[in-house]
């Protein structure tokens, strides 16, 4: 296989034609080596171990093709005074909810089942394991052992992430009571934060003895080597060193992909493979000598690396700054231990909003405060205006050659745009932002000098589909496409041919009227001075949409209807996390609905969220267009 060098400039595809060319010819040597099967053998096992490990490479180097928001690992950390605050909230956000809901366990028990809710996933060292399910009269199932690789037990099979009975429940059978489990947990000693830049590269940080150096810094990935000074232990497993990444205006970036060996040891690997292959296709090695250079190589490399821990990130997004947080764990570590005694939320099945079958429904008991972790709520930003919209509206554009690329595409160009998180969110689907109003969006393309260029009209060609006749239309010069959306903050895309048009386009002109939200109404009610139709009992909330009139609503028939309002509780802290939604709805007023939500902690506050009147923003940018195939972002 080429150098790095070589490969870096070359395309994708011919990266990944490179390595199939030479697994092809080593593969055909292989086939020589019939009568020499130990060499043969070996060979075989190392070239298909490095053949997915330099495959592996090549989408961890690639450029990004999509902007992807997320929050920050320790979020749920900073909501809480302490660790042991954060370790007893998680251990009582635990609930495991039993329901007719999961449609995989119709095979088992009529879509019968239950899931083991958490409040958050849990950052630190742990161990959870559910032993058991305890019925009301007494009677055990028995939950399969899931961590150490059982799936089923003659009670409960898992599947994904839940569980199914082996048999159904009726009415009259003894119901689901509690789930026991066990929590064993092992908080930090120390969590130490490095922060770096592009400025940074070859540099090294140095806090409480540990010894982190940037060793890359691309737009989209970066790779860290950690060491310790003499003395210092280095007792660090694969989930305790976080590595994060925020843009130029502090959203935190989704990462894509982690490698956690350097990058040029499969290339060493694979220098040598080239050696081996080329003496045994001449009759000049034998498995002996095979082995030991091959074991000797990874030695010099373990020997060249140390103790040292090397980690490259890929990220979906361009990176700003770097941010490394080091777990590190000692004698001093408090250890945590709980035996728990889980109570199962029965879901009722469906039934009429009597005030009789309300009055029944069951509780789930008060726990202590979790808070709502999506990054549209945690984020000040209501949306954005004008200037903001110039700024922050990312885009990327990818060009391929014809054949490669987007396998059901018909344009060798894309242009996509994407939309950092805001509160309007909740109210305005992706689709709709620029999408709504996509009929008025204007791209007007020009050359090199400047002049515009027009599309060309698609040809009508006779079809040479066997079995259909009549004209078949080409692809046109371009399209705006808004529904089809292939990442979570895309907004849309600008799909088009270069050759469609009467010269090459070197740019492009584009205006966009986006539908923005600014105006959300928040009203807020104090738990005892609530409107009629709605009710706060606990951590349970109803809403009698028969009695309550909000602002805005739309007509709700059935259970997976988007509510044009959006419910919220708080105290005084935050935003409290959902546990569970139940709709039910009157059966002589038309289906109207009442819903039933249940929350994390004790909620002081209800609030509902309306769109309010929307306004138009018009995003105008002027982009250069790839000159050949690539990605590039901006």
């Amino acid at each position: 296989m080429d150098t790095e060098q070589e490969q870096s400039s070359m395309s994708v595809k011919e990266q990944f034609e490179e390595l199939e060319r030479v697994h092809d010819a080593r593969s055909a040597v292989l086939e020589k080596l019939e009568e020499n099967r130990e060499l043969g053998q070996l060979l075989w096992q190392e070239q298909m171990g490095n053949f997915y490990s330099m495959m592996n490479l090549i989408p961890h180097q690639m450029h990004f093709d999509g902007f992807e928001y997320t929050q920050p690992e320790l979020l749920h950390l900073h909501d809480y005074d302490d660790m042991a605050a954060m370790t007893e909230a998680y251990v009582q956000s635990l609930v495991p909810i039993n329901s007719r809901e999961h449609s995989l366990c119709l095979r088992y028990s009529h879509n019968q089942g239950f899931v083991l809710k958490e409040g958050f996933e849990f950052p630190f060292r742990h161990r959870l394991a559910y032993l058991q399910m305890t019925l009301d009269d007494g009677d055990v199932l028995q939950m399969p052992d899931v961590a150490n690789g059982e799936r089923e037990t003659n009670d409960i099979v898992h599947r994904g992430d839940f569980y199914c009975y082996q048999g159904e429940f009726t009415a009259d059978d003894p119901q689901p009571a509690t789930v026991s489990a066990e929590f064993d947990a092992q908080l930090p000693a120390n969590l130490i934060e490095f922060e770096f830049t592009a400025a940074d590269v070859g540099e090294t940080m140095e806090q409480d003895g540990y010894l982190v150096t940037l060793l890359e810094f691309e737009q989209g990935r970066y790779a860290i080597e950690i060491d310790a000074v003499e003395g210092q232990s280095m007792d660090f497993g694969s989930q305790d060193v976080l590595a994060e990444a925020v843009d130029e205006y502090g959203n935190y970036i989704a990462w894509r992909g982690t490698e956690r060996e350097p990058l040029h040891r499969a290339q060493r690997i694979d220098n040598l493979l080239d050696d081996l292959f080329n003496r045994a296709d001449q009759g000049t090695l034998d498995e002996a000598t095979a082995r030991s250079e091959l074991i000797n190589l990874r030695d010099t490399l373990k020997e060249e690396q140390g103790r040292k821990l090397f980690l490259s990130r890929a990220f979906n997004g361009s990176v700003d700054k770097a941010l490394i947080t080091l777990m590190v764990y000692s004698e001093d570590s408090e250890e945590v231990r709980r035996e728990l005694e889980l109570p199962v939320y029965n879901s009722p099945a469906p039934m009429a909003a009597s005030e009789e079958n309300l009055r029944a429904l069951p509780q789930i008991p008060l726990t202590a405060p979790v808070y709502d972790g999506r990054i549209q709520l945690r984020t000040s930003v209501v949306e954005l205006n004008e200037e903001l919209l110039q700024q922050q509206m990312r885009m990327v554009q990818y060009q391929h050659a014809p054949g490669e690329g987007f396998a059901e595409s018909e344009y060798s160009s894309h242009m996509s745009w994407f939309y950092p998180p805001v509160q309007s969110d909740f109210f305005l689907n992706k689709r709709d932002r620029a999408g709504g109003l996509h009929v008025l969006a204007t791209f007007d393309f020009y050359d090199e000098q400047g002049e515009p260029v027009e599309a060309l009209e698609p040809e009508e060609t006779e079809s040479n589909i066997e079995g259909t006749e009549g004209p078949e239309s080409e692809a046109r010069a371009y399209e705006y496409q808004h529904r089809k959306i292939e990442y979570p903050f895309m907004i849309g895309q600008l799909l088009f041919n270069p050759d469609q048009f009467t010269a090459q386009p070197a740019s492009v002109k584009a205006k966009l009227p986006m539908i923005v939200a600014p105006n959300l109404i928040k009203d807020s009610y104090a738990k005892d001075d609530l409107p009629t139709g709605i009710t706060l009992n606990g951590n349970q909330l109803m809403i009698d949409y028969a009695v309550f009139e909000p602002r805005e609503i739309a007509e709700v028939t059935d259970e997976v209807t988007q509510r044009r309002n959006q419910v919220f509780v708080k105290d005084s802290h935050g935003y409290l996390a959902e546990i569970r939604k139940d709709t039910f709805f009157h059966p002589h007023l038309r289906r109207v609905a009442v819903d039933v939500y249940y929350f994390y902690g004790e909620p002081e506050t209800v609030e509902i969220w309306y769109k309010g009147q929307t306004t138009l923003h018009e995003y105008e940018v002027e982009l250069p267009l790839l000159s050949g195939d690539g990605i590039q972002a901006q």
